[in-house]
């Protein structure tokens, strides 16, 4: 089976998004170029259909961001990160993109006053500056995650029509998560769904689980999302789940000679983080 792999690379942000239990978040820190030579040498043989940049933090802050790319390339699969372009300036977005095949900027609303209320300690003028820089230079690439939930539906239309005009066609509308539970009632569930028609976008399921990986689940008892994904932290460490923000259940490390998924498969719904969380049912519908 293809899987995901989620990489952080670091665990720092300035943010304090309202969807983002930032306050989970206890340890700090980079990952090192020797970790990823150790990670790349201990996946090499999985089957990856995507490396993912993200984890518990903004990826952009990492100063070794570009060289980690460059690496991770000889894994020959699609390499994205997902960013608030935070850590973006005038010296580093094309190049990103450049060596980038997707990135995915998550963002709430165009809305300067639904912005602020939604990501708290991020710069309006500085994001919206990174995103019309991004969307001149190479819209293709672009992915849009429209995250924040019902608070910025009022204001959707107008966020999207930004993007529609700026040739970025991959957008995707999140829920608003709980990080291992749906925290919004099914009434808000089904007038996302009639968004989505609405508009003519993405639901965010479809960013990394299609279908046939779904079906491609032999085991009814495992989590669709932690089956067809591994999250290496920044230290190097497997982590149960990446909506495990406390980093509860370790795994291995990537210096331990073990198999990750194999011992992954042992935890998979018996987590801590799995109490309440309905990611599989609402996959599995």
């Amino acid at each position: 089976m293809e899987r995901l792999l989620n990489l952080e690379a670091t665990s720092y942000c300035d943010a304090n998004c309202s969807m983002c239990p930032r306050d989970c978040v206890n340890d700090y820190g980079y990952i090192s170029l020797q970790t990823v030579d150790k990670l790349m040498e201990k996946v090499k043989d999985y089957l990856l259909f995507e490396i993912s940049i993200s984890g518990r933090g903004e990826p952009t802050f990492h100063p070794q961001l570009i060289d980690i790319i460059r690496k991770l390339k000889a894994l020959e699969t699609t390499i994205s990160v997902v960013t608030t372009t935070d850590g973006i300036n005038d010296n580093t977005y094309k190049q990103l993109l450049d060596e980038l095949d997707i990135m995915r900027v998550s963002v709430s609303s165009i809305d300067e006053q639904v912005f602020k209320k939604i990501h708290r300690g991020l710069s309006y003028d500085k994001i919206w500056s990174n995103i019309n820089k991004l969307v001149k230079y190479n819209p293709q690439k672009l992915h849009i995650h429209l995250v924040g939930g019902q608070e910025t539906y009022p204001t959707l239309e107008k966020t999207i029509s930004f993007f529609k005009s700026n040739d970025v066609n991959n957008i995707f509308l999140f829920p608003l998560w709980n990080r291992g539970g749906n925290v919004e009632e099914e009434e808000i569930l089904d007038l996302r769904n009639k968004l989505i028609e609405k508009y003519n976008i993405f639901y965010s399921e479809d960013e990394y689980l299609d279908e046939t990986k779904v079906r491609d689940l032999k085991n009814p008892n495992y989590c669709p999302i932690g089956d067809t994904s591994i999250f290496i932290n920044y230290k190097g460490e497997m982590i149960g789940c990446f909506q495990d923000f406390e980093n509860l259940t370790k795994i291995c490390n990537v210096n331990d000679n073990t198999d990750f998924v194999a011992e992954r498969v042992k935890v998979l719904k018996k987590m801590p983080v799995c109490k309440g969380c309905n990611s599989y049912n609402q996959v599995r519908k």
